[in-house]
């Protein structure tokens, strides 16, 4: 799947995780595929209003939790970013003033574990890689060792 295709179907599945946004932006600048489906407004605790890219790393899931529109039970298309084409796309948007941080959730694709080892290497790209020291929120996937959820928080500046 190439990754216009992913952006449009992992941008508009992370509209359903809840955070703190305000509304929609509707980008739509040349150069790039628009990130419209994957940007929110949120609040940071200083009261700033930032442009957020909101995605999944992937929205293949094992779980059938009933209210959940990327449940294993639903005919949906599915699709899953690599840690290194999802720290680069959100850099480009990033660089080109699209968004100001980052907002990363999933489903649970292998098993909790698995999930947030992608989580966590997205970051340590952005990171330790592209020396992003910009806003990062990361979801916390249900089941998973301690010493992920402490490599995330270390990672993240929300988790």
């Amino acid at each position: 799947m190439e990754l216009i295709q992913k952006l449009s179907l992992l941008g508009a599945a992370a509209k359903y995780d809840i955070c703190s946004a305000s509304g929609c932006s509707s980008g739509g600048r040349s150069g790039l595929p628009s990130p419209r489906s994957g940007v929110c407004h949120s609040f940071l605790p200083d009261g700033r209003c930032i442009s957020l890219f909101k995605v999944l790393q992937t929205n293949s899931c094992q779980k059938d939790c009933f209210y959940c529109p990327n449940r294993v039970q639903r005919d949906i298309p599915r699709a899953s970013f690599t840690p290194e084409e999802l720290s680069s796309l959100f850099l480009e948007f990033y660089r080109r003033n699209y968004v100001e941080g980052l907002f990363l959730s999933s489903g649970i694709c292998k098993s909790p574990g698995d999930t947030m080892e992608q989580i966590i290497k997205t970051a340590e790209i952005l990171r330790y890689k592209y020396r992003f020291t910009g806003y990062i929120h990361l979801k916390i996937i249900p089941g998973s060792k301690p010493e992920y959820i402490e490599q995330a928080v270390r990672l993240a500046s929300r988790a």
